[in-house]
């Protein structure tokens, strides 16, 4: 499958965070030496304005006082229009939504599932487009309407779910109503049961693949990049190198540059993800070993700031420890699908209307 989204650093960074999250829960009893309460080593769900996701008169997030609109879903369809048409798990699989946060607009530039299927010894990353189009019911886009968001470019998009979640006092299975809005829809849409999430920042990316000694990887071609304003200085030389935790995060998110010759290198987002996909079947068959237990304690460290999860110590014991077991002992491959689709224009911003 093409690959069709544009999101930028997350897809990889939280596909590692989602294999060390799995992996090392093997070994959590050495950790929570028996305890039950989750925020001891994960936070808890947590509620909408312990996140403050909510959504505020310019759409960046931070009012605490948004006026929600309450829309009543109960046994009704979120969305209309068509589905993915491409089966993305297997059944009996245990699906893990991953989320990765824009911080400057509160937007979520990655969300993606980690499917884990046991029968067929499987891990599965299908990395959703965050353009996304989005098709709801009545009711929602009425409750769009009221509150102006419904011209607003780019609040049809996947990535901006959760706030709708939130304005529409959405309730769900988990704590807050932003990710539990968000995994209903991609229920509909792509037919994947949410089992789990993990919302992560990318504060503890660099120091946790510092903390693994690094990846070794083949850079494709030469990558030049400089963004002050994003304080990101990119520069890799073509061939097999060695790269630390801030070459990592440079070779993730380049998707263009400068040549020597100084005309503009484009390689855009469906490259860009080919790499990323690479870097991340190359952490795990490096680092995704036995020999890696000493490195625990400070992973579930590095995790614990980084992370807002489902995943407490009895989901961890109970279901995951045995999971990452058989991921370790029975070397599970190692797959990715990406949902196609095509680009359309509404209200004047790009998305991706999935076939």
């Amino acid at each position: 499958m093409k690959f069709a989204d544009r999101s930028i650093k997350w897809a990889v960074i939280v596909a590692i965070f989602s294999v060390v999250l799995v992996v090392t829960g093997y070994y959590a009893a050495l950790i929570f030496e028996g305890k039950t309460d989750a925020g001891e080593v994960h936070a808890e769900d947590v509620s909408d304005n312990d996140e403050n996701y909510i959504v505020d008169k310019d759409g960046t997030g931070t009012d605490n006082d948004p006026s929600p609109i309450f829309v009543d879903t109960a046994d009704t369809k979120l969305t209309a229009g068509k589905v993915c048409s491409t089966r993305l798990v297997e059944e009996g699989s245990v699906n893990i939504l991953i989320i990765g946060e824009d911080k400057a607009s509160h937007l979520y530039d990655t969300i993606g599932i980690v499917s884990i299927n046991k029968d067929k010894k499987t891990i599965k990353f299908i990395m959703i487009p965050r353009d996304t189009y989005i098709e709801y019911n009545k009711n929602i886009l009425d409750a769009l309407e009221k509150a102006g968001k419904l011209k607003e470019p780019g609040f049809l998009k996947i990535n901006n779910t959760h706030h709708i979640g939130v304005l529409i006092k959405y309730e769900g299975k988990y704590k807050a109503q932003s990710i539990s809005f968000l995994a209903d829809v991609i229920k509909e849409k792509f037919g994947v049961e949410v089992n789990d999430y993990v919302k992560i920042n990318t504060e503890g990316f660099t120091e946790l693949v510092d903390q693994y000694g690094g990846v070794e990887i083949n850079v494709p071609y030469d990558m030049n990049y400089e963004d002050p304003t994003q304080e990101l200085s990119i520069h890799l030389q073509e061939g097999i190198q060695h790269l630390d935790g801030s070459q990592a995060e440079g070779f993730v998110r380049f998707r263009q540059g400068w040549k020597e010759d100084g005309t503009k290198l484009d390689v855009g987002d469906i490259e860009r993800k080919k790499n990323q996909i690479d870097f991340l079947k190359a952490f795990i068959k490096q680092h995704g070993t036995i020999k890696n237990i000493g490195k625990i304690p400070e992973t579930f460290r590095i995790m614990g700031r980084s992370i807002i999860s489902s995943i407490g110590a009895g989901a961890v014991l109970t279901t995951y420890i045995g999971l990452a077991k058989d991921i370790i002992m029975d070397k599970y491959e190692v797959e990715s699908v990406i949902p196609d689709g095509k680009q359309i224009w509404i209200n004047g911003s790009a998305h991706i209307d999935i076939q």
